[in-house]
């Protein structure tokens, strides 16, 4: 009998830092490629998608990847509180994301705001207690989708935890949907391949 993969994630934040562009995609597909296809395989769900991101949710987990970015993905094999808000929580819940990014009680936050080609992005990731990498800029507007990761001293309200996700999304159809999951799970860790 198959041991089952319980609360497992894939995060590929990490490897967006600052990475060496010109080997990227070959080195991403190295390490990320066959547990994001078993992920993907494993969630047969509901779609919450938009023009910019796929939004997943079935019994055996979640994911969510960007259209035009595909390497931009993460997901887990656990099951996420789901839920529909009105627009003016959305609103709420993004400042509140922002927040705790800024104020130190978030690990990252990603914001896209269109679908354009290139996309008009916000991505924040902390590298250390005071040092942060950020690419794009923070706009005043309700994103298509924002992704902040909790990593706090104390329980922060937007995921009712010490740590933990939310994602939002304004699906195609015009509706909001919000994804929350408290704690972390256990993290894909890719190798780098072995060489002679």
């Amino acid at each position: 009998m198959r041991p089952e993969l319980h609360d497992f994630e894939i995060n590929t934040d990490a490897a967006l830092v600052d990475p060496d562009w010109e080997a990227f995609v070959e080195r991403h597909d190295e390490r990320y490629g066959l547990a994001i296809h078993h992920l993907k395989s494993l969630v047969k769900g509901r779609r919450f998608d938009n023009d910019a991101m796929k939004l997943r949710v079935g019994p055996r987990g979640f994911y969510l990847q960007s259209r035009r970015f595909p390497a931009a993905f993460f997901g887990g094999t656990d099951l996420p509180d789901l839920t529909f808000v009105s627009e003016d929580e959305a609103h709420a819940l993004v400042w509140e994301a922002v927040a705790a990014y800024r104020g130190g009680d978030a690990q990252s936050l990603t914001c896209v705001y269109d679908d354009g080609d290139p996309p008009e992005v916000f991505f924040g990731y902390r590298t250390g207690a005071e040092e942060r990498y950020e690419l794009g800029e923070l706009q005043g507007g309700l994103p298509l989708h924002a992704r902040v990761m909790v990593d706090a001293a104390e329980p922060v309200d937007l995921v009712g935890a010490r740590q933990g996700t939310l994602v939002y999304q304004r699906m195609a159809d015009g509706r909001h949907v919000v994804l929350r999951r408290t704690g972390r799970r256990h993290p894909f860790q890719p190798v780098d391949p072995i060489h002679d």
